[in-house]
């Protein structure tokens, strides 16, 4: 059997993070029947599966219901081959509310392998996968906006489904919008929009009450995980970037986001000269609002995208490589539960590195990226509690975005990069194909890796002295590879400067001029000097950061990577100047990549613990669900030091605010995903 069969013919297990029974019955196809209502911030849905029963040694009859993963949704019917079905909700857990309701669909005297259930339902104002946007937060100012984020466990709240990345299935979907709008999804475009009849009258008058409505075909004929389903609907132009590719914003955007990401055709043709030629027909990008929270979300035809990423020279074109490597590492061949989440990002990452060496014609590049990834994954590790620092975390039935951090992408990075080292760079790319081929469509565990590398490298290589105990299954930092440090070591010997001026007084401000360095000789900069700072335990002194100021004016930098790493250091060193420059660019984006750091410094510093609370509080409304939630959680979490180690214990963070941030974590009901590059 093909490992792409094992997704639709085969048993599936029970995941602790979803309360469907895909063990039972797993749904192989979708059709997708929606209506997007902006006036009441509502999606009005019809979804009719396609659902195959298992049952008790392969007998169908032996299934007695079939249970689907929902959260917040208004259910009105069920239908199971065309006729009205029993079905329940359970009550949500309150400890564990990321799970939500199980809808129990009850079967009756039931001979087929294969049957159909349709839903109509609603979505709610709770729902945690969508945001919905007021013409105000868009570049337009004139229509609404809605986008979706269903990595992790969100797509519950849009449609019921069995909410675990190991069921995958095809779908297709017909969106219907308000006739100024166009609307976009992770699937191909089936025939172009088309006109119908006006919809129901609103139940509000607003100004962008719509009379008629257009609507959008869609279908996704490779079979993808719940977490991929997605769209996004608002006032939309396009522009081609090559045959296969084409990029999406408002449309004051769209010339800067085709420029931007100009490079992303190249990016596909060396991703498959790494792994196999490219499975999803498009590749487009869609170029969101400023509160969208990640960098990127592979979401398969259609990447989502920052604006942030939008530098003016394309030096940040590297998050559109990673996004465009989840093609194949992630989307392609999937981590089976959330626990091996690092053979999604891990594998990204490893591809996007060897992606922008080969575009930049330097293999050096690949270390003098990596060695940056180092520096996150140092920070992470500091900040998570040990069962989230190994690359199998402890997370049972928790909410698998409490988990998230750098550590699957750069810990799973190294492990690869281990790999390869051991056997070779052409055994490993020869390999690494073969990886690709092997578990096209399917998913994986870290268990069906190693067992597939070492079964691969039998008699070719010995593998036998890995420890894959200690990569896979223990806490905290791997040993650090001797990365080659030819391209990083002038950065890293002006930070070695500023850190000897740093400790004597009256010192000479280093002469090296900068402004012909690439962004990420900049950004490697910062990093070696914040990771000096950290390693002497004591910040820049107020008179460095100003010396750096003058000499490099990061202060004032368009480019957001090197405006955050600055900004940190500044506020850091308690430079009470850097704070309207903080507010400004936490206020204007809601990358979480950005924005946790920056709340967390905030609040950790004498100076802004008020500022950081009342300006969260103040736009908290801005950010996405998930963003939100998040610095809630961040500012009421302080570090403890116990046994040792740094761990994570719950602290209130004032009198005026904390029953402020409480509510809002409370009423959004949700955690983080992913502050994806």
């Amino acid at each position: 059997m093909t490992a792409a069969a094992t997704t639709t013919t085969s048993r599936l297990a029970r995941d602790p993070s979803s309360l469907s029974n895909p063990d039972q019955a797993h749904i192989t196809h979708l059709f997708w029947d929606a209506s997007i209502n902006f006036d009441e911030q509502l999606i009005i849905a019809k979804a009719t599966y396609t659902v195959q029963l298992v049952g008790n040694n392969d007998d169908p009859s032996s299934v007695k219901n079939v249970k689907l993963d929902t959260s917040h949704l208004d259910i009105h019917s069920v239908h199971v081959n065309d006729t009205p079905a029993t079905f329940s909700l359970t009550v949500p857990d309150h400890q564990k509310s990321h799970l939500g309701s199980c809808l129990e669909i009850q079967l009756l005297d039931n001979t087929l392998s294969t049957i159909t259930i349709t839903i109509s339902y609603t979505t709610t104002k709770q729902c945690s996968a969508a945001q919905w946007l007021p013409p105000a937060q868009t570049a337009g100012k004139q229509h609404p906006y809605i986008f979706t984020q269903c990595q992790a466990i969100h797509a519950r709240s849009l449609l019921p489904c069995q909410d675990c990345p190991s069921v995958k299935f095809e779908y297709e979907a017909r969106v219907s919008v308000p006739d100024w709008a166009t609307c976009v999804m992770s699937a191909l475009s089936k025939d172009g929009p088309s006109k119908n009849a006006p919809p129901p009258p609103p139940t509000s008058n607003d100004d962008n009450n719509n009379t008629t409505t257009t609507t959008f075909h869609f279908h996704q004929p490779t079979p993808i995980p719940s977490y991929l389903f997605a769209l996004a609907v608002g006032q939309l132009s396009s522009m081609d970037i090559s045959p296969r590719c084409r990029v999406w914003s408002e449309p004051s955007m769209v010339s800067a986001v085709a420029f931007e990401f100009a490079q992303v055709e190249q990016f596909l043709e060396v991703a498959e000269e790494l792994t196999l030629e490219y499975q999803w027909g498009r590749y487009d990008i869609l170029c969101l609002p400023p509160s969208f929270p990640y960098g990127g979300m592979e979401n398969p035809c259609l990447t989502f995208v920052t604006p942030t990423l939008l530098a003016g020279d394309r030096s940040l074109a590297d998050v559109v490589a990673h996004e465009a490597a989840h093609s194949w590492s992630g989307n392609l061949v999937t981590n089976e539960t959330w626990e091996h989440f690092w053979l999604n990002e891990g594998w990204t990452v490893f591809l996007q590195r060897k992606i922008m060496a080969k575009v930049y014609n330097d293999d050096k590049f690949f270390d003098f990226d990596a060695i940056g990834g180092w520096k996150d994954l140092k920070d992470s590790v500091e900040e998570m509690p040990d069962a989230y620092t190994k690359l199998i975390p402890e997370l049972g039935d928790g909410d698998p975005d409490d988990a998230f951090s750098s550590i699957p992408y750069e810990k799973g990075f190294n492990l690869l990069y281990s790999l390869e080292r051991m056997v070779g760079k052409d055994k490993f790319g020869e390999f690494t194909k073969a990886y690709f081929n092997e578990f096209k469509f399917g998913v994986i565990t870290s268990e069906k890796f190693q067992n597939f590398f070492e079964s691969y490298f039998e008699g070719v290589v010995d593998v036998s002295s890995f420890d894959w105990e200690t990569w896979l299954r223990q806490p905290g930092m791997p040993e650090e590879p001797k990365f080659d440090r030819t391209l990083s070591a002038e950065c890293e010997e002006l930070a070695q400067a500023w850190i000897s001026l740093d400790e004597i007084e009256g010192g000479e401000t280093p002469s090296t001029n900068i402004s012909e360095w690439s962004t990420a000789q900049t950004v490697t900069f910062l990093d070696a000097l914040t990771n000096m700072t950290n390693d002497r335990s004591k910040p820049l002194s107020l008179e460095t950061i100003e010396s750096m100021k003058e000499a490099y004016s990061m202060q004032q930098s368009k480019n957001s990577e090197v405006l955050h790493r600055f900004c940190m250091l500044a506020v850091a060193a308690g430079d009470s100047g850097i704070i309207p420059t903080v507010i400004r660019f936490i206020t204007t984006q809601g990358r979480m990549k950005f924005v946790r750091p920056l709340y967390r410094a905030l609040y950790k510093s004498e100076m802004g613990k008020e500022i950081a609370v009342k300006t969260f509080l103040a736009n908290r409304e801005f950010y996405h669900p998930i963003a939100s939630k998040m610095v809630a959680t961040d500012m009421s979490v302080g570090k403890t030091e116990e046994d040792g180690e740094s761990k994570s214990k719950k602290k209130g963070i004032s009198l005026m605010a904390v029953g402020a941030v409480v509510v809002v974590a409370a009423a959004v009901g949700i955690a983080l995903r992913r502050g994806k590059r």
